[in-house]
Parts: structure tokens; C-alpha cells; sequence
């Protein structure tokens, strides 16, 4: 699995990401936030960590 964070889109990492996933056949998991998405505001850039939790869970349930 190739994931890309909600906010990344566009981005370098994002594109590539998701142009790596093509190539392979899959769609890239799309994750709530950004590349630190499970973080609380602790190191200054607050992700959406319950929501990730939830999306994390759910991508592991359907693996």
C-alpha cells in the first residue's frame, strides 16, 4: 500500500506517491492531515490524529 496525506496533494511526494501506485496497479490510501497526521499539536503542526486512527484502522480491517 502507497499512502498520501489529504493535504499533501499536489505536492512532490504526493505526486510521485501517487504516480508509484499507478505503476503498480493500485490507487494510493489517502490519510487524514498531512505526512504527520497522527500527531497532536505537540511539535507545532497539529495533524487530525483521531480521525487518522479511524482511517488507519479501517485500511487495516480491509487488508
Amino acid at each position: 500500500m502507497i499512502a498520501v496525506g489529504e493535504e499533501s496533494a499536489g505536492t512532490y511526494t504526493a505526486r510521485t506517491a501517487v504516480g508509484t501506485a499507478a505503476l503498480l496497479g493500485q490507487e494510493a490510501t489517502v490519510f487524514p492531515s498531512h505526512h504527520g497526521g497522527f500527531l497532536g499539536g505537540q511539535f507545532g503542526y497539529a495533524g487530525k490524529p483521531e480521525e487518522f486512527a479511524a482511517r488507519l484502522r479501517e485500511v487495516l480491517a480491509a487488508g
